[in-house]
Parts: structure tokens; sequence; C-alpha cells
């Protein structure tokens, strides 16, 4: 906290990132207002520019705050102070007609000021309670009209289109102006939180149709609430924290985790590990309010230079964690991805696997794309987000090449229908195995597309796509490696390395060579290995090794059966 107040201490300007729009600009500081930029952003006309504005001024605010609060430092109250100041002043805390991001954090903000540092002064105090009625007055009103008829759980779980109701910006927005109600003592506070209570126990209950936005957006959700809860009395906490459906959350963030790395998840969907840490926060704030050893296991394996200063401050109020107790490893189901993994540690090794049928648009269309991870990166990857601006980097984002499920005769999935066949552990090899022909238009003519997926010891990952329909002549693939890996083809496979480790990816039916290695159209410099079978056999092998040479693979069984590094696999 201290390296990052001193940090920002230094600046005259707030350096904003839109790096989902390359974009960078430098507000100048203090921010009176919430500034929208005139910048032009092709093929969007009304670009969320508050969102990430606040993004880095709660930032900001909270590193200099809480330094100022621990250390007693002048300066940093100096600023601190200034920024407040400032935010209190804002004449608008919406960007959109709607309860937006931007809103929800600055109510989090000011009710942060107000309700967890001693240092403001009187004055200050003032105008950041003077501001908090604003922002009720402002968000509350359109929180009315968004949730308009809502009062219950069981008035959303009752509409027709319940996961309209669930998104997490309205109701962020929300939570920010049930923040800055508490502490104001706004009336509208009963009401926001009867809402909240409603929607959030809706969320956890809607959860049993496989209903999510991914780690990163139910992370985002959750951190706030957590805010949220710790605001509300003790009595009317237990109806979210006892919810058994909680602990989905916590799950969704460790299990994807890659092994050494806790803070690097899987880039399946909107992801972003680095951009995006608020299931971190939410558990380093769940800390406090519900004791959980596995939950202390988990949040004292994060780099803290990824960890915002909120969560910061939430780990130092909650210094005395219960006991650590890892988890399990195996085969586990992460809600929306199958995982299998050997262990939590840096040698050991784990697949992911895209299984989802939620209809949010956080997880994309892309069933059966698996990511292998080991020695704290994701080896072989997916490019983890989408660009906003309709150009050719969303195509390499959200495209069809954008995954490496198999093409079929060049179709693409368009609908999220998978279905889990299996999930176990024979022996010392973990398997799993989805169904995918749910997940693409009829035009592909598929009765049946099984993707299996095997990790056996440390240092080996198999897969096999047995596809059956009518005229299935060509299977398309892109494997996507780590933005930062370099590629090597050697003996009819290419090599993914990365300064820890060597992944070599071969196939019996798909020899490899220099022309496989590109790098698509839009990709920011991430390399993709681009295969093409044709004519399609009834099933494709790909094999994924790690060490210092190409594997050997050799087919029998009419290609139902591999021998690979002296173990055996096969179609069912």
């Amino acid at each position: 906290m201290r390296r990052r107040a001193a940090s920002y201490a230094g600046q005259q300007r707030l350096v904003v990132d839109y790096y989902r729009i390359r974009r960078r600009l430098a507000f100048p500081l203090p921010l009176r207002s919430a500034v929208l930029p005139s910048v032009p952003v092709p093929t969007i006309s009304d670009y969320p520019w508050t969102v990430w504005l606040l993004w880095e001024l709660e930032e900001r605010v909270n590193s200099l705050g809480w330094a100022a609060e621990w250390f007693g430092n002048p300066e940093y109250v100096r600023l601190a102070a200034r920024d407040l100041e400032a935010l209190s002043e804002w004449p608008k805390f919406r960007q959109y007609e709607q309860p937006d991001l931007g809103a929800g954090h600055a109510g989090r903000l000011l009710w942060s000021a107000l309700t967890k540092w001693r240092w403001p002064d009187a004055e200050l105090r003032k105008k950041l309670r003077a501001a908090c009625v604003r922002h009720v007055e402002e968000v509350a009103p359109a929180s009315d009209s968004h949730y308009r008829g809502i009062r219950t759980r069981q008035d959303l779980l009752s509409q027709p289109d319940v996961p309209r109701w669930l998104h997490n910006i309205p109701l962020i927005g929300t939570v920010g102006a049930a923040l800055a109600a508490a502490a104001a003592g706004h009336p509208a506070r009963a009401a926001l939180n009867q809402r909240i209570q409603a929607i959030m126990g809706a969320i956890l209950d809607f959860r049993n149709t496989g209903y999510t936005e991914g780690v990163a957006y139910d992370g985002y959700i959750l951190d706030f609430v957590a805010d949220w809860l710790e605001a509300l009395p003790l009595n009317e906490r237990k109806e979210i924290l006892e919810h058994p459906h909680l602990k989905h959350f916590l799950e969704e963030s460790y299990m994807l985790s890659a092994p050494g790395a806790m803070e690097q998840v899987a880039e399946l969907g909107d992801v972003e590990p680095r951009e995006m840490p608020f299931h971190f926060s939410a558990q380093a704030k769940l800390a406090s309010l519900q004791a959980d050893p596995l939950r202390a296991w988990y949040l004292e394996r994060w780099r803290s230079e990824w960890i915002r200063a909120d969560a910061l401050g939430a780990l130092r109020a909650s210094a005395s964690l219960p006991r650590r107790v890892a988890p399990e490893a195996g085969a586990l189901n992460a809600h929306y991805a199958l995982v299998l993994r050997t262990g939590w540690e840096s040698e050991d090794l784990a697949a992911a696997v895209s299984c989802s049928n939620s209809p949010m648009g956080h997880l994309q269309l892309d069933n059966g794309t698996v990511v292998i991870g080991t020695r704290g990166r994701w080896i072989l990857s997916d490019p983890g987000y989408q660009q906003y601006m309709q150009d050719i980097e969303r195509e390499f984002t959200i495209g069809p090449a954008a995954h490496n499920y198999p093409l079929i005769n060049g179709i693409a999935q368009d609908r999220k229908m998978p279905r889990l066949m299996r999930l176990g552990k024979t022996g010392d090899v973990l398997s799993a195995a989805v169904e995918l022909a749910g997940c693409y238009p009829p035009a592909a003519k598929v009765r049946s597309v099984v993707r299996t997926v095997w990790v056996s010891k440390r240092n080996l990952v198999v897969v096999a796509d047995h596809v059956e329909g009518e005229s299935v002549e060509t299977l398309s693939y892109h494997w996507h490696a780590h933005p930062e890996a370099a590629l090597w083809p050697q003996d009819g496979a290419v090599l993914l390395h990365t300064p820890e480790a060597e992944l070599w990816l071969a196939s019996p039916q798909v020899p490899l060579s220099d022309d496989a290695i590109r790098r698509l159209p839009g990709s920011r410099g991430q390399l993709t290995v681009v295969a093409g079978v044709a004519p399609a056999p009834p099933v494709v092998w790909w094999v994924f090794a790690l060490g210092g040479a190409p594997p050997r693979v050799e087919v029998s069984d009419r290609g139902r059966q591999i021998a690979v590094l002296g173990r055996q696999f096969e179609i069912q």
C-alpha cells in the first residue's frame, strides 16, 4: 500500500487504460465531473467511458486513503481529501439512464470514505454525506424504473426472461446507491436493500439452471454485494451468506486457476485476469463476514500486486484468518467449465474445458474449447475477451476462429447446448467427455460431436473428437498459444515455448509444419496453430505433451485408440 500510494502521490493526471478499444487517456486531476471524452471510437457511438475511469479513480483514492489511515502520512491525507472533495462535487454520477457501473463505483467510494477511514475532517465528511444524498436521489429512481414491479426473488424468477433481470450492470449500480444511502442514513435505503436481497437471492437460486456470467463478472457482482453485506445489520446477511450456491463463486475462482498462479484464471469467455480481479476482492471481503478454511487457503495464494487496494484493506482488517485447508484436485466442475488437474502447485498440470448453457453474453459460443496450464500459465490459451469495436479484432476474439472446438465443414457453433457425458478419474487418469452436437446449427448435419479430454500425470493431455453426421468432409482447428509464447515446428509437431515450460502439440492425422503457425487478423500478437483434416476421419486425435521432444503417437483399432508416452487412450 505504501508503494501504491507513493506512486499515485506523484501523479498530476489519472491515466486510464481503455484496453478493450486500445486507447489510453490522461485525465487532469482532480476530477470534478465524470468526463466523457470525445475521442472517436469507431462503430461505437456511446462508449461507457466512466467504467474504466472509475476503476482507476477508485484504485487511486483507495490506495491513498488506506495509506493515510494506516500510516498517517499528511501528503496522502491531502491528496485523498482533494480527490474525494472533487468527487463530492460531481453534478451527475450516471452516464446512462439505468443504474450503471460508474455510478456503482462512485457510490461505493463515497461510502468507503465515510465508513472506513477516520482521517477525513468534519468539513469533508459533510460534503461526502451531501454527495451521498445526491447520489441516492439520482440513482434510486433509475433503479426503481429499471426494476419496476420487482419486489421479491419470486417476482424475478417468474419473469419470462429471467437472465435479463440478473445482469451485472444495473445490480452494481443499485448496490452503489444502497451503500451511499447507508452512509448518509437516507430513507431510500430500506427499499434498495430489499431489492438487492431479491436480485442476489434470485441469482443464487437461478444458478441451478447453469446461469453464470463467468468468474470475472460473477466476481464483479459479488465484490459489490460483499460490501453491501458488510453494511447490513447482522440478521439480514444470513439469507445470502448461508445460500448453498454462494460457494460457486469461490469454486470458479480457485478451480480455474493456473497451477502455481491462483490469480491466473483460465481465459474462457470474457475473463481478463489482470484487469478484472474483482472476484478475489469479493472473497477478501467475505473473509471477515464468514470464516472458511478453504477461502483462507485461496486468499493467501494470490500475488499481492494483482490485488486491488480495497481488497488489501479488507485483508488487513481480517488478518486472523482461520486455518488453511486446501481443496482436493482431480476432476472438477467449475460451473461453466470442467477442470482436470493434478494439483495446485507450479509443476502440476491442468486442462479446463468450456461447458456452459448460460445465456449471458460474457460466456461465448465456445463449448468444448480446451486450455492447458502449468507453471503459472495457460500455455494453450484463448483470446479471453471480446473486442467491443466491430472490426477484425472482434472477429479474432469471438468469431469462428476464436476458439479451438472443431469447425465442421467450416461451420461454427451458434448456440449453447452442451451435454456433459463424463467427468471423473480412472486410475491416475482424469477425463471429461462433452457432447457438442447441440451447439451447432442444423446446417452442420451432425448427429454427435463428442470431445473427450484426458489428463495423465503431470505431462500429458489428450483430446479426441468423435464426429458423426451427414457429409462431414472437413474439420478445422485453431489452437491459440499463450500471448507470450514462442512457437517452433519440428517433426510434424509444433512447440509452444514459454520460459517456464515447453508444450508440444501433435496429431497422428495432421502433420504440422511452418505453414500451420499463423498470426490471425486482429490478433494483438498472439499466435495460432491452424490445421484442417480432410477427408475427416471418425476420430481426430490431438496430443499435448510437456518435454524436450515431440511425442511419438501410434494409432490402432481403426483410429479409435492411440498410444503415447507409454500410455493408451481409446474412444469408448
